[in-house]
């Protein structure tokens, strides 16, 4: 295993036990046995670390999501799996790291959502990918909201957050769009 893959689990299972703020540099070198220089080769800081954790962490289930509720149980699923690890994350200066990161996730999980709706051939690669990016900022803020602030956290909880949301807006939002810029079936 590459040094940096190794400090990366390393600091993954330290953090289901430990605060992140919490960790140094010397402990988690301690523990993979490797000199702290060694650390400072690969990473600036501990925070550069959790960086590389969620570039490589990976959401179990996601590319099989069909709606934007779908979306959300799995990100949950996500969430009690991982409850120490994402909670030590959000608790530190390490949630924006988080928030990429479900960001990320669902970007493309809506992105490729946008991209199956009936008519969104009618529109610009860019004009689906402004459709995604709303949404998913959407998403993901509201998803590290409830999951930061709430003490009693549900995947009820979670989905009452979107309570208005239906499976049809995407579809509804390439409609909006292509009524909005007056846009006749045969432009593409």
């Amino acid at each position: 295993m590459k040094t940096e893959h190794k400090l990366a689990e390393t600091l993954r299972e330290m953090m289901q036990e430990t605060p992140l703020d919490e960790i140094s540099v010397v402990t988690l070198t301690k523990k993979c046995r490797i000199y702290r220089q060694t650390f400072y080769y690969h990473f600036h800081d501990i925070y550069d670390l959790l960086t590389l954790v969620y570039l490589d962490e990976k959401i179990k289930n996601i590319s099989y999501v069909k709606t934007l509720k779908d979306l959300v149980v799995v990100i949950y699923k996500y969430y009690e799996a991982n409850v120490a690890f994402v909670d030590a994350s959000l608790n530190s200066a390490g949630k924006d790291l988080f928030q990429e990161f479900i960001y990320n996730n669902c970007y493309t999980t809506i992105l490729r959502l946008v991209n199956e709706t009936k008519d969104n051939k009618r529109i610009l690669s860019n004009d689906r990918k402004s459709i995604a990016r709303f949404y998913a900022l959407a998403y993901a803020h509201s998803i590290v909201y409830y999951l930061s602030v709430f003490k009693n956290k549900s995947l009820d909880g979670l989905l009452a957050s979107f309570c208005f949301i239906k499976d049809n807006d995407l579809q509804k939002a390439v409609s909006n769009y292509i009524e909005y810029k007056g846009m006749p079936d045969d432009r593409f």
